[in-house]
Formats: structure tokens, sequence, C-alpha cells
């Protein structure tokens, strides 16, 4: 048996105490708890749950004197980042919930959150072991630096904390007892740029074979060829025997008749010698195969049986899809013979306010958000995803780049972990990434760096040539990009660029362009693009079939990089910075950089936020790639002489809304995003304002009217002809409470999350857009508060308890199946608000 589930019944202890690991040692008084596990969102010892008296403000914009009056990092990296302000007199908290601003050793990188060590300890039994038979752990991944014993005895260390790993448990199990299990986690000092998490935070496995068996990750399946009438798919097994006698292996692949076709079967018998392994090679026809693509995800399951002796040795299934990948500068990335332009975003492997925790719902959710968002691809960035996450992706039909590392031998910014041991562990990593995700029809690209520093020096040339070659011995079938800077362009940049299938720059289209000019052969993506940026994405995609696409930075906003979307309150009079930025050799003097200061914690980069809204900027993408006619949006008015300035990944402060009873006869900027050619604009039905839109406009016309209460109606035209028209009107004050549940039955299993958001809203039932007001979930027995909280990037709170605050009229719990109820009730209440109730389903046996 592969895959039973390990997650259950342990117990954790954060801090380091002495002989942990001894089998003997009292764990009596520590926490018991099931994984995945993230003790950096939980909160800190002490510290209060919520930031009262203080009240999150609402503008997006920093209002201090950053950056101008801050230190940049050095004198190599002149970006300034988000810094705590002295304490002030009814002022934030420097430690709330799990952030604590003095405590963090790379604050504005993971949100203030804090790492630590922990230990983890588990006692299980398996008395029913047959002779000879193997048992092994395996870790989806764990953050950071993980040492595991087995009933005392040291099995080894992890140290990539994106990556899963294997202990073989056999040796040291005790057959007829207890065994004790201690995992010590260490996520100490500066580890990451980003919101990494601390602790067991994806799923733990077991699993039992006998001693002829499948190695590790030791299955390759590959389409060789497919058409609408016959497909040739070839399997390759990696089979070990660990016994000291010859073995006869006898394999059986078996690949139940999906789609209406006949079940194939496939056979073959390899001898290998006692302690010894060796490969087993199928080759099956798929007659009509159901081909696997982004419009049309099928997936096939082939059982694969290992027998020695006449006995089963070893069985498991494995998923997989049948389809041809292509590239060309001519047509671009094709599936099946299929075009498909890339819309894609960058995701971090976090899930907002229940931090690191791979639950399975909370990752399929990521990847339905972006879908549902109209990208059509993921990069994961910077690092390898969760096993789960892929699975999800190969039903739902996404593009994955699987990307490797974020450094190499050189550190980034300050201090990171894995640049501590890239020389000894790379080769082993790349390879294990390779070998887990390469059975994943989703994955397309493979990426062995971003923004490495050193990739244009002979060192780097040599080690990107050696990568290349590590992921090619393990799989052919894919293309290796390399997330680079427009400094590794041109002729500069033409050694590391030699071993790639594909070119990939980060934010640079001149980049692009230059080298599409000179290199015309080769196909380019830009693994990383601004969401201001969709528009001149678009035009270059429909100019340049060499141009795959782009990931925009980023789909979803995440806890870190605190900043990086965000915004400040610029004087009318300012005089612009005077000295010239240069990173990577590019001078970034008219970008801004990570403006906002604590007690902001997210990024404010996502088109989607922190709970999983749609932004400006994402219907912004919507009309620019045809999804939608017209979007209307109104920006926050700002204090007289001054205005609000954004970074690169930012976004005005801006709401779909007409609702702004503070900015009585305030004048409003006013911005209709449309695919039309003309837009009028009136409020109360007299007209405002007509413009007409040409491509210097990127699909946006901007008009200035004063606010009055009522309605704001924005009409599209093409040609004279009405192609959509959208209002925004005036809400009442705050009267009532309404619950909305993303799905109203779910599965009765901790692997399932119930996400119900409160929405603050006026008599009528029409929500108002700016409420910040105080509100407490409850639910019954048979969901338990996993957590509770918005998407105000300045709202530090707990986002364990069940008391959080609107922010534009919106927060979420998050809430997770506990026991056998068929049903549960949430409920949501605020003093001097009609309270709200809803009921969940669930289905158990799921």
């Amino acid at each position: 048996m592969r895959n039973i589930p390990f997650d259950g019944d342990w117990r954790f202890h954060l801090g380091d105490p002495g002989h942990a690991q001894d089998a003997r040692f009292d764990d009596s008084g520590w926490r018991s708890l099931s994984l995945p596990h993230d003790w950096s969102i939980e909160d800190r010892l002490g510290a209060p749950k919520t930031a009262d008296p203080w009240v999150p403000p609402l503008a997006l914009w920093n209002t201090g004197d950053h950056p101008d009056d801050a230190q940049p990092v050095s004198p190599e990296v002149p970006i300034v980042m988000a810094s705590v302000h002295p304490s002030t007199p009814g002022g934030p908290p420097r430690k709330v919930g799990p952030f604590d601003a003095d405590q963090t050793a790379f604050g504005w990188g993971t949100g203030w959150t804090v790492g630590g060590t922990g230990w983890y300890r588990k006692r299980f039994s398996l008395t029913d072991l047959a002779p000879g038979e193997q048992v092994e752990i395996r870790f989806d991944g764990a953050f950071l630096i993980t040492d595991v014993w087995l009933n005392g005895v040291w099995l080894g260390r992890n140290v990539n904390g994106y990556l899963g790993y294997v202990f073989d448990l056999t040796p040291h199990l005790r057959k007829d007892g207890l065994n004790v299990l201690a995992v010590r986690v260490a996520n100490e000092g500066e580890t990451a740029r980003w919101y990494s998490g601390s602790g067991l935070y994806r799923h733990v496995w077991l699993n039992r074979t006998g001693m002829v068996r499948m190695r590790d990750s030791g299955l390759a399946i590959t389409t060789m060829s497919a058409n609408p009438s016959e497909a040739i798919v070839e399997f390759v097994i990696e089979i070990e025997n660990r016994s000291n006698d010859a073995a006869a292996v006898d394999c059986e692949i078996s690949i139940p008749g999906a789609h209406g076709g006949a079940t194939i079967r496939a056979t073959q018998i390899l001898n290998l010698a006692a302690q010894s392994q060796g490969p087993i090679k199928l080759v099956v026809n798929v007659k009509s195969p159901a081909l696997w693509s982004p419009d049309s995800p099928a997936l096939y399951v082939a059982e694969i049986t290992l027998k020695s002796g006449g006995r089963i040795a070893d069985r498991f299934n494995a998923r997989f899809g049948i389809r041809t990948l292509h590239v060309s500068s001519e047509r671009g990335l094709e599936i099946n013979g299929k075009a498909y332009p890339i819309q894609g975003a960058c995701l971090h492997h976090d899930n907002g306010i229940i931090g690191a925790v791979a639950i399975d719902r909370a990752e399929r959710r990521k990847v339905e958000l972006v879908k549902s968002s109209g990208f059509n691809a993921i990069r994961c960035s910077h690092n390898p995803p969760s096993p789960y996450f892929l699975d999800v992706c190969d039903e739902l039909g996404m593009i994955v780049m699987d990307e490797a590392f974020d450094v190499w031998e050189a550190p980034k910014l300050l201090k990171d972990a894995y640049d501590q041991h890239f020389a000894e562990n790379w080769r082993k990593d790349l390879a294990a990434m390779v070998r887990r995700d390469r059975i994943h029809p989703s994955i397309v690209f493979w990426s062995i760096g971003n923004e490495i520093s050193e990739a244009v020096t002979p060192r780097g040339v040599e080690l990107a040539g050696q990568m290349c070659e590590v992921i090619r011995e393990h799989d052919r079938s894919r293309f290796i990009s390399h997330a680079l800077t427009a400094t590794h362009s041109g002729a500069a940049g033409e050694g590391a660029r030699a071993p790639l299938d594909t070119i990939s720059y980060n934010y640079s289209f001149d980049a692009v362009d230059r080298d599409h000019r000179a290199y015309p052969s080769l196909t380019f993506m830009n693994t990383e693009t601004h969401a201001a940026d969709a528009y001149v994405v678009k035009q270059l995609m429909d100019r340049n079939r060499a141009y795959l696409g782009e990931f925009l930075w980023t789909g979803l906003d995440y806890i870190g990089e605190v900043g990086s979307g965000s915004s400040r309150l610029r004087s009318d009079t300012a005089q612009p910075d005077a000295k010239p930025k240069m990173i990577f050799g590019m001078d970034v003097s008219h970008l801004n950089f990570y403006v906002w200061d604590y007690p902001a914690y997210q990024s404010g980069s996502g088109e989607i936020d922190l709970i999983g809204l749609k932004k400006p900027p994402s219907y912004f993408r919507d009309v620019v790639w045809g999804r939608s006619d017209l979007e209307l949006f109104v920006q926050r008015p700002t204090p007289a002489g001054y205005h609000e300035e954004q970074t690169a990944w930012g976004w005005p402060d801006e709401l779909m809304s007409w609702t702004w009873p503070d900015y009585p006869d305030e004048t409003m900027t006013v911005r209709v995003v449309t695919r039309g050619d003309e837009v009028l604009l009136m409020l109360n039905g007299a007209e405002i304002g007509r413009k007409r839109l040409g491509p210097e406009d990127k699909r946006i016309a901007v008009f200035k009217t004063p606010y009055r209460t009522g309605a704001l109606t924005a009409v599209a035209f093409v040609e004279g002809q009405e192609i959509a028209r959208k209002t925004l009107e005036s809400a009442g004050a705050p009267v009532q409470l309404r619950l909305r549940a993303e799905r109203s039955t779910i599965a009765g299993s901790a692997n399932d999350l119930a996400y119900v958001f409160v929405e603050v809203c006026d008599a009528q039932g029409r929500l108002v857009p700016d409420a910040s007001v105080p509100v407490t979930f409850s639910s019954s027995k048979g969901l338990t508060l996993l957590a509770a909280g918005s998407a105000n990037p300045y709202g530090i709170e707990s986002f364990q308890d069940a008391d959080t605050r609107t922010f534009h009229g919106t927060a979420l719990a998050i809430l997770q199946p506990s026991g056998l109820a068929r049903e549960a009730t949430v409920s949501a209440s605020s003093d001097g608000l009609a309270s709200a109730s809803m009921t969940i389903q669930l289905s158990q046996g799921v």
C-alpha cells in the first residue's frame, strides 16, 4: 500500500527542548494536532488578539515619509524596503496575533511573522507487518531544516523547504510495539524573501511495499506521439530489489476503459539480481485517445502491479494525460497542434490567512481562483509546489511552469537559506523535483531559476548547462527555461540562454523585441509582468508569435514582500528622486519599491486579494482579453496638495463604488475601462462627458466629476452602437450582515474547507463598499473555525479567533469539518447590525 495518510495524532512543541528525539522523552504536555501545520501564522505567545484601539485605515496608500527618509538594503541593492516606525500613542501595536515587529528576523520579507524551531512527535504501531515488508515515510514538504528520528535513531536531514523527501523506516522499526517518530524543524534567521511559513506545512504519508518495489518517484510517463486516432505512450518504471536473492519481476500495467474505450493491458518481466535495480519500459497503444489540453483536460489512470514469486510486491495508481507539446517562433506554444498563448500568473505557495498549510481545498481553491479570472497558466514562483496543487492543475487544465530555485550560489538581497546549501544539494534537489513531477501533464516548462545574479558569469553559465543536463536525464518531453533579467539579453546573455529551450525575461518587453530581431528562431516569454502592462502584453502577443506570453506578478496577493504593489501619498510639489537606482545593471529610478510600512503585511501585487476577491486590475485584464466589455471604478480622493503614487506593481486605490459619504462635493476621478471606441459617463441621468478612445488610451477613459449621491452610469460604444453599460449606485448606511458561501455543500473531511464571506449591506441588501465594522463569526458542531480575516493589507490581527473587521465591506471565515455531522450552521454578528446565519451541508464518506 502506498500513500497511506499519516497526518493525524501528532504532538507539537514550539521551542527546542533537549533530548526530544529520544523515544522515552515525555511529550505529554505538548499540544496535540493534525497536519498540515504552520506555526508562523499562529498567535505569538502573549500577543493580543486585536490591534484595538487602533483601527486599520481604509486608504491603501502609505502616509509616512517612506521611502525618502529610509535607508536602502545596501549600496549594491538600492531598494528601500518596508520599515517599522517608532511607536506612537494610539498607533498599531508592535506585537499582535502572529505579527511581531521586534522579533522577526526579516520583517518586510516574511510580513513581520516569526520563525523559530519546533518539534513534532508521533507514536504509531505496525504489528501486522509481513515478512520482508518495507516501510517508508514521505514528507511532502517542511520549512525549513528538517531532521527526523525513529525510535531515537537519526534517519537524515532535508534542507529544501519546498521539496518532499523520503526516509526508510524499515531498519529501525519495532514490529511488536509502539514506534516514536520525532521531527525537528528549524526556521531560524533570514530564510526567505516572502512568507514561507514554518513546520510540517504539507501532508505526510506512509508507504508499505514488498522487497521488490518501485523506486521513489521512479515512474516516467511520456507521450511519444498522439493524434485523434491513436497515441503511443511510454511507461518507464524504475524497480529495485532490496532482497538478498535474485528476483523475476512481473510488471503489469492496466489502463481501465476511460472515455468509452477498452481496458488496455501491457506486461513485461524483468530479472533483477539481489540488491540491484533496473528499469522496465512498456509502450502502450491507445486508440481514439482523449487528449489532455487546457480546453479539455482528459486524464487516464494506470494501475501498475509488480509481482515477485507469484505474490504482489507493490501496487500503485498513476494518473496521466496524453498530449503533445511543441514550441516554434512561427506558431508559439502548441498543445496537440493547437496554439495556446500563455495568459499566466505567478503564485507563491501560501494560502492567505491560513498561512502555508497545504490543506487540499486551499490548494485547489488557488487554482480555481486564477482559472476563473481568465488565466490559463501558473508559474510556481519560486519553488516546487505541493503534489496536490499539481494534481489540481492536471484536472483543471492549467499550463504550469515548475520552478526549482530562487537562488544559486549567491544570496539575494539579504540572506536566503538555500544559497548556503546549494552547492551540496542542487543536483539531488533538481532531480527530485523533475522525478516527482514529470507524470503531470499540466507541466509544460521547467525553470532552473529566478533572476539569478550570477547567470551570465562563467560559473553561472556552467551551472545552467549542468542543470539542463540533469533535467534532461530524467525528462526530455518538456521545455527548459530560466527567468532572466533584461541585463541577460543580447550578446551578453548568449551563454546563459544557450542551454535553454525557450527564453524568459522578467518585465522587459524591450529585451524580448531586441532579441527576437537578433535571434528570430528563438521563442520568448515574460516570466513576470506588471498588472498595468496587460494591454501592452496583449499587443505584443498579437503581433509576435515567437512571444509565447506572460506570467503576471502576481495572480494572488500573498503575505510578505510587503508593499511590492503599494502606493504612497506624494506632495504635488515634490521633486523627483535625484539619484538613479541601479539593480542588476538596470536603471529603475522610475519605479517605486515597497512603499508600505508596518503594520502592512501583504505584498499588494495580486490581481486577486488575500481572501480571494477580484481587484480592479483583474477587471482591467478582463476587458483587455475580451472577457468583459465595460468596467467602472472610482478612485479614493487624496488629501489636498497630494496625489497617489503607485509602485510598478501597484494600482490606484479605486473601488467599484459610488458610495463616498465622507467626500461630499469632492471631485472624483472615474476610470472607465472598455473595449469600445467611445464612452459616455452620466450622473443621475445627466451627461458628465463623452470620450473617444485610441490605442494610446490602452482601453482606459478618465473623467473628473463632483460627488453627488445617486447613480453613476458608463455606456460603451463601438462605431456608435452601444455594446455595454454599467451603473454604480450609492448605498445607504450599514444595516445588516449577509453571509455568502463559496460552496454550500462540502465534504465532511479535514481536507475540505468552507469559505464563508460576510458582507455589510444597507437596508436594500446592497453591499456597502467601503464599510469597516467589527464582526464575530460562530459555528455549530461539525465545523471548526480555522481562520477569520479580511483583505486589508494593514489588518494585523489574530487570524485564529472569531473576531475580525470588514474591509471593502467584506470579511472571510474559513472553517474545517470536524466530527460526523451532516450539516452545520455558520453565523456572523456585529453590534448595531442585523446578524446573519446559513447552513453548510457536510457530505460524509467522501
